[in-house]
This record gives structure tokens, sequence and C-alpha cells, in this order.
């Protein structure tokens, strides 16, 4: 069987619908819907299919995102997303990736210039040729983050109170079980102590068979009991105070400006950085002209924790396309084998999920190349036949989202 028609066939995205959309989109565009008695087409639309109203509604709506069409007095209109709309016109994306597309501009910020829209939707739409609808949708986030920089003006209440709640109830047997939401910066502080003390406690002798949400429960009592010994007034941890990781220019951070990432994660505004970096340890790194992290070389196998935490501030997780895995489940992974001579150094390394890392990557015809200081994938011929380079939009970070080359089909 040959790959390529096989999914061609089997997985062919169905244009049909857009039939349907084209005659939505003249009927939207003349007065048919008020001289029957409907107060619009999606209300006439209901009627004449039999289907509920939500469905009438996002019919309607996906016929004025994708065609054009004109107005009661006859001027023509343009598609709502015209990128969007050839995209589904070929067939090449579905009505799941329109509607993430759609339901992410619906978010951008006011006002947001014509320019920016349309280049947003053009990275959006090239996203969706490529990948799930729930990457897209996690793209949109990022675009939204990048559009709306300085965040939302904070209300009275967020300014005199942050969003912190805990709330507990007795359980049988002198138990607690409870609900709690923390802000970004007390969430950084926690998760900063817990993760180092919810790892496996392993040797040789006696291995930790704790589950995961075990460690994660004996990590907070630990810190609770070790509180308790403390005198009020003293720390309640011994050493250092957390680090926290934080990617973000330094003329952001120190105007004000600007968004910056906490622990690779999360967009903040530089304001909330600013805070978080009074009260923690920030590790710093060196930043190159195009947002890459600057080469830490090592001549080591296993990796070193300066290079490991240059790893995470670049790659910011798994860098395998379209996954959301965060660096703590990841493994630094040498592009050319170290056995083949590679070196343990920033330019030869990418964090992995180990499925990726021990399964696709050194038994499957993938391959990973390092380019402009950033990781991209080369997929099989079978999903693309010309071998089209992939990133994985969900990490990246730098001077925006079109850096490089690799969704634009250039090679090297």
């Amino acid at each position: 069987m040959r790959y390529p028609g096989f999914v061609t066939r089997t997985f062919g995205i169905d244009t049909s619908r857009m039939g349907e959309a084209e005659l939505l989109a003249a009927l939207d565009g003349r007065t048919t819907a008020g001289r029957r008695g409907y107060r619009d087409v999606a209300v006439l639309t209901r009627e004449i299919l039999r289907i509920n109203a939500y469905d009438a509604r996002q019919r309607v709506t996906h016929a004025r995102t994708a065609v054009a069409r004109h107005g009661p007095t006859g001027t023509p209109l343009k598609p709502d997303l015209p990128e969007v709309g050839a995209a589904v016109a070929e067939g090449a994306i579905g009505p799941e990736h329109e509607e993430a597309i759609r339901a992410t501009m619906a978010r951008f910020p006011q006002p947001v210039s014509l320019p920016d829209r349309e280049h947003a939707e053009a990275l959006l739409t090239t996203a969706a040729r490529e990948y799930e609808p729930h990457t897209v949708t996690a793209l949109g986030r990022e675009i939204v983050a990048r559009l709306n920089q300085n965040g939302n003006p904070p209300t009275e209440h967020h300014l005199t109170r942050p969003t912190r709640f805990l709330d507990w109830r007795d359980t049988q047997g002198g138990h607690l079980r409870g609900t709690f939401e923390l802000d970004a910066e007390t969430a950084a502080l926690v998760t900063g102590l817990i993760e180092p003390r919810a790892k496996p406690h392993s040797s040789p002798e006696e291995p930790d068979r704790r589950s995961k949400h075990q460690r994660q429960g004996d990590a907070p009592a630990d810190m609770l009991r070790a509180a308790a010994r403390c005198p009020d007034d003293g720390p309640t941890e011994p050493g250092e105070p957390v680090t926290v990781m934080v990617s973000i220019t330094p003329d952001d951070l120190k105007h004000g400006t600007g968004h910056g990432l906490l622990h690779g994660q999360e967009s903040h505004s530089a304001t909330q950085i600013r805070r978080i970096a009074c009260d923690t340890y920030v590790a710093p790194a060196l930043l190159g002209s195009t947002g890459e992290i600057l080469n830490i070389g090592q001549k080591h196998r296993t990796i070193p924790l300066t290079i490991r935490r240059a790893l995470i501030l670049r790659d910011n997780g798994c860098t395998f396309p379209g996954h959301r895995r965060k660096p703590k489940q990841c493994q630094a992974h040498h592009v050319t084998l170290w056995a083949n001579g590679g070196p343990t150094a920033l330019h030869n390394l990418t964090l992995l999920y180990p499925h990726h890392h021990h399964n696709l990557i050194h038994h499957t015809e993938w391959h990973i190349r390092i380019r402009n200081g950033l990781p991209e994938f080369i997929p099989p011929t079978f999903l693309h036949p010309k071998q089209r380079p992939r990133r994985n939009l969900l990490h990246r970070r730098g001077r925006g989202a079109d850096d490089g080359d690799a969704e634009h089909g250039d090679q090297q």
C-alpha cells in the first residue's frame, strides 16, 4: 500500500460543505429571510434544515468566514477570514481547525491593526494545514498573549488583592479535602518548592513505589513539617530562595513593558515578572540576535545543569511538533549521537519526551536538525512527500512566530 494515497483517500477533508456555504452566503446577502418573515438567515436555515439553533448559526458563521458575498445593497463583501476560506475550499483544513482560528481571533485585544490581524490569520492557517486543532488553539493563545503584551488593565480588586483562595472540608478519618487557586507569582513559588521534593527517592535496595500523586502529596507534607519546626520569623526552608527561570528581554524587564515566560510555559506581563524577581533568584540566560540561547560548550555525555537550564529556556518543553510535554518530563537528546562524536553542547541538543526520544527519533524515519539555533524535524516521506521541516509551534519563543523558515518549506 502506498502511504500518501492511503492518507489522502482515508483522511482527506470533506470539501462538499463549501457548496452549502456558498448558498448560505448568497442568501445572507439578500433580503430573503426578512421577506419570508424570519429574523435572519440563521433562523431560516434552522427552519429549512430542521436543525438546532446552534448548528444553524455555526453554518452561517462558516459561510461568512469562508465565502465572499454581497451585502443587502449589493456591496461586495470579502470573507471574514480569506486565508481560512481558501484553505477550506482546498480541503486542507476541517471545521474544527476553522473554529479554532475563529475563536482565537475573537479574543484579540482591541484595537488590533489590520496588518497584525492578517499576519495572525496567515500564521494560524499555516499551522492548521500541518497540525491538529488543539495545536492551533494553543498557538492562538500565544499569539493573543503577544498582541496583548501588557495584559488586561488590572481592576481595583486585582490591585488590592491577588486572586488566591483555599477551601477545604473535613472528611471521614480526619482527612482534609478541598480546592485552591493561586495567582501566577505564588504558583511559581509553590511549584518551585514542591517539584524537586516530589521526585522519586529510589535506591538499588529500595525502589520508590509511590505514585506521582502520592509523591506530590508527600512533598507539601514535608514542607509543612519543616515550617512547623521553624521560628515564626525565620525561614521556612533551608538554603537559597526558590530559583525561577524567566525568559524576557532586559529592556522589557527594566521598563516593565512587553511579556515574559515563567519556566518557559506561560506568558506573563513584565510587571508580574518584575514582582517575581524581587522575591526569588532569577536564572539568567544570554540570548542571541534571533532569540536563541547562546551555546555553552561541554564535553560530557551527561547533561550539566547549566546546559539543562539553557535547554529549558530555549526549548520550553518537548520540541517534537505538536506536543506540549513540560521540560521536567523530557530528556536531553543528542542530535548527532554522542557515540558518533556529537558534542554535549547546546547546538547539538534538544528536549524530547521519552516516547519520542526512544521510539520515533531512534527507530523511525524522522530526523532532527538545528537551524538558526532552534531544533526542527524532518518528517518521513509518507507524511510529507517534500519533507518540509516542522517545528513545535507550541513552544516557539524569541522574536516572533515567523522566525526561521521551517513552516514555509525551505530546506537546506
